[in-house]
C-alpha cells in the first residue's frame, strides 16, 4: 500500500515508522520511583537517563506509528512544530493515535515555513506596524494569489497555521495572537430536535468564504453529505440480471447484494468478519426473515460516524455469505492473509481465522481495514473500499444505455430503502400501518439519527406511488424481506 508523496518536501519532512515509548518521561538526576534505566543513544561515553513510561496500555501500544519531523532548510529540527505535531496524537486514546491528521498538518506547516523560507522571513517575527507586513498575512496573500486552491483548502492551510500559533504562544515564545490574526468571537443559535442552543465559535480574517451546499439535484436525496438515488425496478432488474453472468465472480454479486439487502455503506460490508456469520443460526431468526447483526463500536464492523446499528440480513443473502466464506477460494484468501500478517507485521498481536474479513482480495489483503484492525496505526495508506469502484466500471461496461451512467455503489443504500417502501405500500392503503411509521421503519432500519432525512427519501419515493403496484402478499402487519425473490422488479415503475 502506498501513500502519495510529495517531492518538494523531500527532506524536510521525515516519516518515523516507529516511535517507540513516545510519551515517556525522562529523567537526567535522580531516578524517580519505577524509572527504568536506559542508555542515551550514541552518546560516548554512556550516558544513563531514566524513562517512567506512559500509563495505561501494553508494550507497542504506547508506541506512535508514521509520525512526521519536520526540518528547517539547514537541516535543523523544528523543534516547535515537532512538539505541536507530537501534542496532537498524545492525548489521545491507544486505539485512536493514527497520524493521518498530523501528516496532513505536517505538510501544510512546512508548505509555510518554505514560504517564510523563500521570502526571508521570521516565522516568528510579527513586529511588523501593519498586518500585511506579519508572516502570516503575507502568506495568506501568497496562498491567494498563487491559485489552483479552492476557499476551503486556503482556509485548511490559515488554520492549521493559526492553531500552531496558538500551541507556540502557550508553550514556546510570548507571541500576541491578535497580531497572528484577527479573530473574533461570534455566537451562533442552532436550531435542535430538542430547541435552540448557542454556541462561540472563533471567526477568523486570513479566511476565504465558502460557497455554501449546492442544492440536491431533482431525483435524488441527501444522506449524510451523499447525493443517493435508488435504481428503478428495471434498472435494479438488469444490475441482477448483469452480475449472474460468468464473468462475475460470487464475491463481487455479494458486495453488491449485501448493501442492497441491509442497505450497509461500504465500511460496514467491506468489514464484515467471518464471526459475524455465527449469527446465522435458526434461533436468531426473526419473524421477517433476517438474521441481526450488530455493528458499530467493539463489534468489528464499521460505520459511518461509528454510530451503533443492528443489520438485518435476509436468510438468502445468509446462506451465500456463509457458502462463500467456506468456498476454497474464500480460505486461500484467508490464508494468504495470515501468512502475510506473520511476515509483514510479526510485532502484532496474532489474529484468530474468525476475525479475518469476509471479503478480500486475490492478493490476501482487506478491501476496507476496520479500525480495530491490529495494522490500523502502524500503515501509512489504508485501503477505503476502492474495489465498489472497480466493480461499479465493471457493471457499467455491461448494462443498456438506459442504465444511469452516475451510478455509485452507495445507490444500493437508497435502493434499498426504495424497496422497504415499496413493500409497506399495501399496508399503508389497508391500514395495517398508521399514517407516519413508515417512517419510523425506514428510519430505524436506515439507522437515520435525523427524522427529516428519512422524511426526504419519501418524498423521492412518493413521487412515483402512482405507479408502484404491489408484488407480493403479507400477512397482517408483517411482510417478508428474506431473499432475492422478494426485491421488487421488472415493470412495476415502466
Amino acid at each position: 500500500m502506498s501513500s502519495y508523496r510529495n517531492a518538494g518536501h523531500a527532506g524536510r519532512l521525515v516519516i518515523i515508522p516507529r516511535l517507540r515509548e513516545a510519551f515517556a518521561e525522562l529523567h537526567v538526576a535522580a531516578p524517580p520511583t519505577h524509572a527504568i534505566p536506559i542508555l542515551l543513544a550514541q552518546a560516548d561515553p554512556p550516558v544513563e537517563l531514566f524513562r517512567i513510561n506512559e500509563i495505561g496500555g501494553d508494550k507497542g501500544e504506547r508506541d506512535v506509528f508514521n509520525f512526521p519531523f519536520l526540518f528547517h532548510r539547514d537541516g535543523r529540527p523544528w523543534v516547535e512544530a515537532n512538539s505541536y505535531l507530537l501534542s496532537l496524537v498524545q492525548h489521545k486514546h491507544n486505539n485512536s493515535r493514527p497520524t493521518d491528521d498530523a501528516r496532513r498538518r505536517a505538510s501544510r506547516l512546512l508548505d509555510y515555513l518554505m514560504f517564510c523560507e523563500a521570502n526571508s522571513i521570521n516565522w516568528l517575527d510579527f513586529s511588523g506596524k501593519r498586518p500585511s507586513h506579519r508572516p502570516t498575512f503575507r502568506y495568506y496573500r501568497h496562498l491567494l494569489n498563487k491559485g489552483g486552491k479552492g476557499p476551503a483548502v486556503v482556509n485548511q492551510y490559515t488554520g492549521v497555521v493559526y492553531e500552531f500559533y496558538k500551541f507556540v504562544s502557550e508553550k514556546w515564545h510570548p507571541i500576541d495572537l491578535s497580531r497572528v490574526d484577527n479573530v473574533k468571537q461570534i455566537k451562533l443559535m442552532l436550531q435542535t430536535a430538542t430547541g435552540t442552543r448557542t454556541m462561540s465559535v472563533e471567526k477568523r480574517g486570513q479566511t476565504r468564504p465558502v460557497p455554501r451546499k449546492s442544492p440536491v439535484p431533482i431525483g435524488f436525496v441527501r444522506d449524510d453529505g451523499e447525493d443517493l438515488r435508488p435504481l428503478t425496478n428495471q434498472q435494479l432488474s438488469e444490475m441482477l440480471q448483469v452480475i449472474e453472468a460468468d464473468d462475475w465472480s460470487m464475491q463481487e454479486r455479494m458486495i453488491l447484494l449485501t448493501a442492497l439487502m441491509t442497505g450497509a455503506r461500504k465500511q460496514s460490508v467491506l468489514t464484515l468478519r467471518v464471526r459475524h456469520l455465527r449469527a446465522f443460526t435458526e434461533t436468531n431468526l426473526q419473524n421477517d426473515g433476517t438474521y441481526l447483526v450488530y455493528a458499530g463500536p467493539d463489534t468489528g464492523i464499521d460505520t459511518k460516524f461509528d454510530k451503533p446499528q443492528v443489520l438485518r440480513f435476509p436468510r438468502q443473502l445468509a446462506a451465500d455469505l456463509t457458502l462463500w466464506a467456506k468456498s476454497p477460494l474464500a480460505k486461500k484468501r484467508r490464508w494468504m492473509f495470515l501468512q502475510a500478517m506473520e511476515r509483514d507485521f510479526s510485532e502484532l498481536p496474532p489474529l484468530d481465522e474468525e476475525d479475518l474479513y469476509l471479503f478480500m482480495s486475490d492478493q490476501g489483503n482487506c478491501y476496507y481495514m476496520a479500525e480495530d484492525d491490529p495494522r490500523y496505526p502502524v500503515v501509512k495508506s489504508r485501503p477505503t473500499g476502492q474495489v465498489t469502484e472497480t466493480i461499479k466500471r465493471k457493471l457499467t461496461k455491461h448494462v443498456s444505455k438506459k442504465f444511469p451512467t452516475s451510478f455509485t455503489y452507495h445507490w444500493l443504500r437508497a435502493t434499498y430503502a426504495y424497496q422497504l417502501y415499496q413493500h409497506l405500500i399495501p399496508l399503508m392503503k389497508n391500514g395495517s400501518l398508521q399514517p407516519g411509521e413508515e417512517i419510523s421503519y425506514i428510519q430505524t432500519r436506515l439507522h437515520h439519527a435525523d427524522r427529516e432525512t428519512t422524511e426526504n427519501y419519501l418524498k423521492l419515493f412518493s413521487m412515483h406511488s402512482d405507479k408502484l403496484a404491489a408484488q407480493e402478499s403479507y400477512e397482517n402487519r408483517l411482510f417478508k424481506f428474506s431473499g432475492y425473490e422478494d426485491l421488487i422488479l421488472g415493470g412495476a415503475d415502466a
